[in-house]
C-alpha cells in the first residue's frame, strides 16, 4: 500500500528513458483494471519522440509536463466495446489509477492531465493522432524519472465519511 499512500503528481522529469519493461509494467497494470462487464475500452497510444511530447504539450494550457517526459500516455475510450461514455470514463480513470501507480511503485513519477470533455482539447488530440470516430481521446499522462520530490499531501477528511445515514 505504500504506492497509494506515496503517489503524488510529478510535473518535471529528468531526460533519462524507460526502459521496455517499465513501460511493459505500467501497461499490464492498466490491464488489470475492473471495467463494467469486463469490456475493458480502453485504448492506449505510447509516445516516447520528444517532438511529439512537445507537440502535445501545447494542446492545453495545464499540459506543460508533458514535454519534458520519457512518456506520453494518451488514454483513450473505445465506444465499439462499451458506448456508455460514462462507463468507459469510469473504467478508463481505474486503469489511469493503476498506471500512476505502477510509476510510483518503480521508482517513477507522473501526472494526470485532463483533455475530455474540455471544449477543443479532445478534439485536438483527435486531429494530432488521426483518431477513427468511435476513439474518444480523453487525457493525457505524462510518466518518467522524477526531477522533483514534493511533499505527499495528507488528504484524510473524516467529515467526508457518513455511516448509515447523512
Amino acid at each position: 500500500m505504500n504506492s497509494l499512500f506515496n503517489r503524488c503528481s510529478i510535473r518535471r522529469f529528468t531526460n533519462e528513458p524507460l526502459t521496455e519493461e517499465q513501460i511493459n509494467l505500467l501497461m499490464k497494470a492498466a490491464f488489470s483494471a475492473p471495467s463494467a462487464k469486463n469490456a475493458q475500452p480502453w485504448e492506449f497510444i505510447l509516445v516516447t519522440d520528444p517532438r511529439k511530447l512537445h507537440e502535445l504539450s501545447d494542446l492545453s494550457p495545464y499540459a506543460k509536463p508533458i514535454s519534458g517526459s520519457a512518456l506520453g500516455i494518451i488514454v483513450c475510450a473505445n465506444l465499439n466495446r462499451n458506448e456508455m461514455i460514462d462507463f468507459c470514463e469510469q473504467d478508463c480513470a481505474a486503469a489511469t489509477q493503476n498506471i500512476l501507480l505502477e510509476a510510483t511503485e518503480l521508482g517513477l513519477g507522473g501526472v494526470w492531465l485532463g483533455m475530455y470533455p474540455a471544449p477543443g482539447r479532445s478534439e485536438r488530440l483527435k486531429v494530432v493522432f488521426n483518431l477513427p470516430d468511435k476513439i474518444v481521446p480523453l487525457w493525457m499522462l505524462a510518466i518518467g524519472h522524477p526531477d522533483e520530490q514534493p511533499s505527499v499531501k495528507d488528504k484524510w477528511n473524516d467529515a467526508y465519511i457518513h455511516y448509515e445515514e447523512w
